[in-house]
Parts: structure tokens; sequence; C-alpha cells
């Protein structure tokens, strides 16, 4: 009897139809579930490593959806902001509207009407505006301060500020003053007619006066126009014209056109910004307003006039805490400290210029005032705080939200492929496999029919 048909054959062909079975039956299982590792015996290391990149991916899948949170928050906010611009347009048109010669009574008190109704949409909104019940424009994610001096410093904003390691404490220094455009007459009563045009930030206006009017005369004159030229006027023995308001950004001149009127240092003159340092650290200055950013805080204030307009003063106070930390997983090193301070009515504006809540009925904005350039420039004003904000929330969307989640997105597929690499069969090769144990599975099991057939002949002849 050959080899083939021995004892041991037999028990060898059985052996290998038990492994080829065994093997087989994990291919199967590969190609059903897919994974190379369907438990621990498979790969120990391999089950290791793979719950390692499991606690990563979920880690990652956590971190995305935090984004994807942050960023529904920051396009809420960004929506309602440009509602509120749109409205501030609205307000500027209709009070530049009401500025004309020829509007009547009942044109202006329609041109108010529409301001209040958009000031109560603006407040509607800034009341309303939420996220998972959460306000977003009221200065409920503003940050709180302590230590400030209201007849020194107004319109504090902080817009970000890492209170982490504790308190930051701001000190205020006004280097040099903040001045007003200025220029001056100083010959007194007038000696013949006199026609100039004056000029300053709102626009220009000519003004005629006949011999022997006094300067006092000529001041109230020029105060009446004030909200059409930007310019006021003061007697102090001379007769001063100066910008309403400071900063290099604010002229004011005047071209005499017929007469003599003489003027001291100039027929014109730029006013100029406060130098300001906070904390030792140059500051921007524009007239009296201030913004100043370092690697923990990022604030704006302005200068009260009784300080600004005098160099040489200090002031401090602290940001305590508050504002919203946006991290994208808790465990995160970096987070995003933001703070936005209410856009209502009451604040949007400047302590110098005024604010929105001034131009309804019955404020000394209003259109009853006469101010309509002031009504005007305060609208403007408001338009560019709330766009400054939309600024912010679109930098911190653009360049931290949306950057970190494709960050997160790459990173999380690279785990993926490193996972799959481990974890997961290549369906060609298993493939390959599974078929090859089969046809093996089917020789071995012909081997032993044909070894049964040989065994039951041999035993008949025997038994003959």
């Amino acid at each position: 009897m050959s080899m083939l048909f021995s004892s041991s054959g037999f028990y060898n062909l059985v052996h290998s139809l038990s492994n080829l079975g065994t093997q087989l039956a994990m291919s199967n299982m590969r190609l059903s579930t897919g994974h190379r590792i369907n438990s621990g015996a498979d790969d120990p290391a391999g089950i290791i490593a793979v719950a390692n990149f499991d606690n990563e991916i979920a880690q990652l899948e956590a971190a995305t959806r935090n984004g994807e949170r942050i960023n529904s928050i920051i396009d809420t906010a960004d929506g309602a902001m440009s509602q509120i611009q749109s409205l501030l347009g609205t307000i500027q048109s209709k009070a530049l509207s009401a500025s004309g010669s020829t509007v009547t009574a009942e044109e202006k008190a329609a041109y108010q009407a529409e301001i209040d109704a958009a000031v109560d949409s603006i407040d509607r909104l800034v009341n309303t505006t939420t996220f998972n019940g959460t306000r977003l424009l009221d200065g409920g994610l503003s940050y709180t301060t302590s230590g400030v001096d209201n007849a020194k410093l107004a319109d504090i904003r902080v817009h970000s500020a890492d209170t982490s390691a504790g308190d930051i404490t701001l000190a205020v220094s006004v280097v040099s003053a903040a001045e007003k455009a200025e220029i001056s007459y100083d010959d007194g009563v007038l000696l013949d007619d006199v026609t100039f045009t004056l000029t300053g930030e709102n626009g220009s206006e000519e003004f005629s006066f006949a011999s022997g009017t006094s300067i006092e005369t000529i001041a109230a004159a020029v105060n009446a126009a004030s909200d059409t030229t930007g310019v006021e006027a003061e007697v102090d023995t001379d007769l001063f014209f100066r910008s309403v308001e400071y900063g290099e950004d604010k002229s004011v001149s005047i071209n005499v056109t017929s007469g003599t009127f003489a003027m001291v240092d100039g027929t014109s003159d730029d006013g100029v910004d406060a130098t300001v340092t906070v904390n030792g650290q140059a500051t921007i200055a524009d007239g009296l307003n201030v913004s100043y950013s370092a690697s923990n805080v990022s604030v704006s204030f302005t200068l009260k006039e009784s300080f600004g307009s005098v160099g040489g003063g200090s002031e401090s106070f602290t940001v305590t805490g508050g504002g919203t930390n946006w991290a994208l997983t808790p465990a995160s090193s970096y987070a995003i400290d933001y703070g936005m301070g209410s856009l209502g009515s009451s604040s949007l504006g400047t302590d110098e210029l005024g604010y929105l809540a001034s131009l309804k009925s019955g404020g000394v904005n209003a259109l009853s005032s006469g101010n309509y350039h002031q009504a005007a420039n305060i609208a403007s004003k408001a338009s560019l705080q709330v766009a400054t904000e939309r600024a912010r929330i679109g930098a911190i969307k653009s360049y931290s939200v949306e950057t970190t989640l494709s960050s997160l997105a790459t990173t999380k597929t690279a785990l993926q492929g490193a996972r799959s690499s481990i974890m997961d069969i290549d369906y060609a090769e298993e493939t390959a496999i599974n078929s090859r144990l089969q046809v093996l599975t089917q020789a071995t099991t012909s081997l032993l029919a044909m070894f049964n057939q040989n065994t039951s002949t041999m035993l008949s002849i025997l038994m003959r």
C-alpha cells in the first residue's frame, strides 16, 4: 500500500482538512465583516492600535461637532448684524434726507417715524437674537471690568481676553493730548463787509456779514450751522473756529471771497490724534477713540474729553472675566476667547459723538433738533461698529474655526486610513485566499474520499 493510503497519510489528510476548514471559516468571516481582526486572538497588538485610533477619531469627531456649532453661532449673530447694518443705513439716509431746505414739516415727521421704527427694530433684533437660549447681541457675551473711572474713560469694549491666569489690569496713559482742528480771527469788529465759506468734516457753508458785525454775532451764526459744517465757534478774546470732534482726520478751513477777514495762523488746520499707551505699549488712536491689542487682551475705549485733551494723564482698569471661551474640544490647549458688547441703541455710537438712542423722537439728536448731520454721523459710526464686530467674528470663522475643521478632517482621514490598514481586509487579496482555500479543501476532501473507497475495496477482497 502506498504511503498515501497508509494510516499516517489518512491522519495527515484529516489534520490538513481540519486546518483548511479553520482557515476557510476565518476567511469567510473576514469577507463577511470586512475586518481582518474579528477577535483579540486575531492580532493582539493590532486590537490595541485600533482601539487607540478609535479613541483619537472619536475626539476629532467631537471637535468637529463643536466647530460646526461655533460656526452656527457665528452665522446666527452675523445674520442679525447684517440686518442691523441695513437698518442703520436707512437711518443715516433718512437723517440726511431731512436736512434738505425744501423738506416740509410733514416729511420730517415721516422721516422721524421711520427712524423711530428702525431704532426699535434694532433693539428688537438685539433682544431676540439667540442660540440655544443664549442671547448673542445684548452684551451677554461681554467681559466684565472693574475700577473704571467714568469721568476719564467711556465705551469700553473688551473684544477678547484670556483671564485663565487671573485678572488683566490695563494702565492707560495719555502721552500727548488729542486736538481739534482750529483757526482763529483776532481783529475784533468787522471793518468792512465780509463774505467767506467755512468748511469742516460735514460740508461747507457760506456766511456774509456787514461792516461793524461783532465776533459774537459771527460765532452765533457759525454755531447755528454747525451741524452742516462740523465746525463750531467760540469767542475767547479772539474768535476761534474749531472742528466739533478731535483727530487728524478732522479739519477746518476758511475761504474769504470778499472783504478783509485776517486769520491769525493760516486759513486751514487739521486736528491731532491722542498718543496713548496701555501697559507701556503703543495703541492705535483716532482722535479720542483708542484700540489696543496684546497677546492676552484686545480692547477699545473712548477717552473722555477732559482726560484725552490734556496730556500726561493716566488711569487703570481691570478685566475680571466674562466673555466666551470657544474650545473645539474640552481638553484643547487652544481656545477662542471672544467678547461682544451690546449692540443696542443705547450702546451704539460714542460718548464724544452721541448714541443711536438719541435719534429717537424726543432725543437730543432727533430731527426736531436740527442736528441732521450729527444724527447721520452717529448712524455711520454705529454702522462701523457693527461692521467691525462682523469682521471680528468673520475672522474667527475663516481663520480659526474653518481652518481647524479642515485640519481635523485631514487628520481624521489619515487616522482612518491607518486604522483601516490594520483592521480591514484587502477584498481582492482575501477573495483570492478564500478561493485557494476552497480548492485545497475540495482537493483534500476528494483524497479522503478516494482513501475511503480504496480502503473499502481492499477490505472486501480480504473478506472473500
